[in-house]
């Protein structure tokens, strides 16, 4: 702009001195002519205005020059717009470039935090899990340990029973008797009530196990207690369900009021898998097998058990219905 300026007055310069220079070449008027002294003034005024000439070229020069750098500047000065227009444009792109990245950095941010968040929620889950085996490890052991004691109290109380049982039975030599001759018929009824039934018999094949185990559950639910007994008991001597197989030569004893036998079979169904889903069942009849035992102790015991154990079954409610009546 300052240059501009200094071009602007140097021109205007040139057309006060161009004019003077106009004004001094014009003809004399006849007056002037007529005196001595005003030609020489001519004179001096026609030298003056060479000198003038000289000096116009030479600001005409200047000018022109002047013109010439201003353009040059008018270049450079378009040129560094350009280039400060196009670092704008960059700034502006590296500006959004910037954003884009921040943008990123805070969706991996609230990913990292809902990872974050998952972690923890799957430890505090797992040490849930970690609670519910120990608690579950715990009610295993006791369990055992109720079995284990139970059993004991049973081989006590059948080593009571042999010694209990243990005179000898008086020879046929010493108890001789009259016996009457019994009637035919009275032979005919005997003979007809200890004539044992004929088994249906099974073919013993490891590769029809699965058969033999539907026809032995088909049998115990028609109460062949003798068919399907034998078919378990082959089934446990295969192990093929087991446990299962146990468990259903405990109800056949229970069926048919064998209660210790009953209480050793569910023991050992038990100690194979305790979370099966007759669980429940299987300690509601040990605590009976142990009432019709008279023992009363152990039938409290596994009372106690089922409503610790399977608050929430059937078996359980029972259970605590009676425990609630007698405390």
């Amino acid at each position: 702009m300052r240059i501009l300026s200094y071009f602007s007055i140097a021109r205007f310069s040139l057309l006060i001195l161009f004019s003077c220079f106009v004004a001094i070449g014009a003809e004399p008027s006849a007056f002037e002519l007529q005196s001595g002294a005003t030609k020489k003034e001519l004179k001096n005024l026609q030298s003056s205005s060479k000198n003038l000439e000289s000096v116009i070229t030479n600001l005409q020069n200047r000018t022109y020059s002047l013109e010439q750098s201003i353009d040059g500047m008018k270049s450079l000065f378009e040129s560094q717009a350009s280039k400060i227009k196009s670092l704008s444009d960059g700034a502006t792109e590296h500006q959004n470039t910037i954003k884009s990245i921040q943008a990123l950095q805070e969706q991996h941010s609230n990913t990292l935090k809902r990872q974050s968040e998952s972690i923890e929620n799957l430890n505090n889950q797992i040490e849930k899990n970690q609670k519910t085996l120990k608690d579950l490890d715990k009610k295993i052991s006791d369990l055992s340990n109720l079995f284990d004691r139970l059993n004991k109290d049973v081989l006590r109380q059948l080593e009571n029973l042999k010694k209990s049982l243990g005179a000898p039975a008086p020879t046929a030599a010493k108890t001789k008797k009259v016996e009457k001759k019994p009637s035919s018929q009275t032979t005919q009824t005997s003979q007809t009530q200890t004539t044992p039934k004929k088994e249906t018999p099974f073919i013993k094949d490891t590769s029809k196990q699965k058969e033999i185990f539907q026809e032995a559950r088909t049998f115990y639910s028609q109460k062949k207690n003798q068919e399907a007994k034998e078919r378990f008991e082959w089934l446990v001597e295969t192990n093929y369900r087991t446990s299962y197989s146990l468990y259903l030569l405990g109800e056949i004893a229970y069926r048919q009021k064998k209660y210790s036998e009953a209480i050793t079979l569910y023991k050992k169904s038990a100690l194979i898998d305790d979370k099966a889903s007759y669980m429940p069942i299987l300690l509601w009849h040990t605590a009976w097998a142990f009432r019709y035992l008279k023992d009363q102790i152990n039938y409290n015991k596994f009372l106690d058990s089922l409503i610790y154990l399977y608050p929430n079954s059937e078996q359980g409610q029972k259970a605590k219905e009676i425990r609630e009546k007698k405390g």
